[in-house]
């Protein structure tokens, strides 16, 4: 088996079956679904999308515990010798055969590529991943930098091939957040390939859709999402890699405004980034930045 493409489900059947529908239909490759926990009322298990097509493996959780627990329950039994992820929302676009044919046999560890981005049912254009564009268009303008960037800051699971033995190697998981979940998983294929490379071709499609699990922020998903943040700095950090993340910085300028807004919820962050390793005298460092230029601010 040459591929393995992993794809967690929930609710979403309709859509599910136009993804399968969009994966070429070969030999070397076997694609795993992972049900998180859907509603009986909304997909007839009894006619699964696309059940029937052969090396297609279903796995069905019971409860429902994130994309991240899905794709975790996946990769242990993924038998290619290249690993992709898509979400049940998007689908492959022309010449993602072609693509695979291509790479079969490289000698790189991962093989990142493009993608285009429509809404989920007009079709019509959309911005999710502008930010994909501007990271390989900085990878053919600064090879040095752009190969940083392309390993450490893009973050989704998709658009990305890797090989399984790096996976396995050094035994990467998905984070079991309710928010980016994949970055971690992201950032450390990144780190630990040897030889990565970029192919421009837009292969995959980002939809948008109204109901997305990526849409709103409750108080778990902000307290989630500084722990994966702060852990990605940390790691950044300690392996010397030179690249900013202004979102941390944000999350940093909300915690310490909590010092005097919610002092209990203060407590919370600084406990979630104590947790993941960040030291007392770069946590107040932060704080005093950040109390300063809000005084700076004010006068």
């Amino acid at each position: 088996m040459n591929f393995t493409i992993i794809i967690p489900h929930k609710n979403t059947p309709v859509l599910l079956e136009r993804l399968i529908k969009s994966i070429p239909i070969r030999d070397d490759l076997e694609i795993i679904v992972v049900d998180d926990g859907s509603d009986f009322k909304v997909v007839d298990f009894d006619k699964f999308p696309c059940r029937d097509r052969e090396n297609l493996q279903l796995i069905l959780n019971r409860e429902s515990h994130g994309a991240g627990f899905a794709r975790n329950c996946a990769l242990p039994l993924a038998k290619g010798k290249w690993v992709l992820f898509a979400d049940s929302d998007d689908f492959f676009n022309q010449g993602f055969d072609d693509f695979l044919d291509k790479y079969m046999d490289s000698d790189v560890d991962i093989v990142y590529f493009n993608a285009n981005s429509v809404d989920s049912e007009t079709f019509e254009p959309s911005n999710r991943v502008n930010h994909l564009h501007e990271f390989i268009q900085e990878y053919h303008n600064n090879k040095g930098h752009g190969e940083l960037v392309m390993r450490y800051l893009f973050t989704e699971p998709w658009c990305k091939m890797v090989k399984r033995e790096v996976i396995e190697r050094y035994q990467i998981k998905f984070e079991e957040t309710s928010i980016r979940n994949d970055v971690r998983y992201s950032y450390l294929v990144g780190h630990y390939a040897g030889r990565i490379i970029v192919d421009d071709r837009q292969l995959y499609c980002v939809t948008t859709r109204k109901n997305s699990v990526s849409k709103g922020m409750g108080r778990q998903a902000s307290l989630d999402e500084l722990k994966v943040f702060a852990g990605w700095k940390k790691f950044l950090t300690e392996h010397q890699i030179p690249l900013p993340l202004p979102k941390f910085d944000l999350c940093l300028y909300n915690f310490t405004r909590h010092l005097w807004k919610n002092n209990r919820l203060f407590c919370t962050e600084y406990h979630i980034l104590r947790g993941v390793g960040l030291s007392h005298t770069f946590i107040w460092g932060q704080i005093i930045k950040y109390v300063m230029k809000s005084v700076e601010y004010k006068m």
